[in-house]
């Protein structure tokens, strides 16, 4: 009964206001993964450390979207292109954490 009521609620109100739009997602993809390319580029075992921040921070910004109750309204008021683009996003931040492992080029 409490599910359902909270159900009718999300419906009512939205869940989009909670969310990131898109842009605040790929920018923070884009500043996360080049900030762990440079650090990694620095020194080659901050990938950890990278990987684990930009995990937490993908967790916690997009959390919701795994939720039994709160995921299927998200997609359903935003549709499977928000999730889709969230999703390419936090790969560009770990592509990028990955790529600082490529070897530097001799001068």
């Amino acid at each position: 009964m409490i599910a359902r009521q909270m159900s009718e609620l999300y419906h009512v109100l939205g869940v989009m206001h909670n969310q990131p739009s898109l842009r605040v997602i790929w920018g923070g993809a884009a500043a996360l993964g080049l900030i762990g390319f440079a650090a990694v580029r620095f020194r080659r075992w901050l990938v950890l450390p990278a990987l684990a921040l930009v995990a937490i921070v993908i967790w916690t910004q997009l959390g919701d979207l795994v939720d039994p109750h709160v995921g299927p309204a998200i997609m359903q008021e935003a549709g499977l292109w928000y999730v889709g683009q969230a999703g390419a996003a936090a790969a560009l931040a770990v592509i990028l954490c990955v790529l600082g492992l490529a070897p530097k080029r001799a001068a």
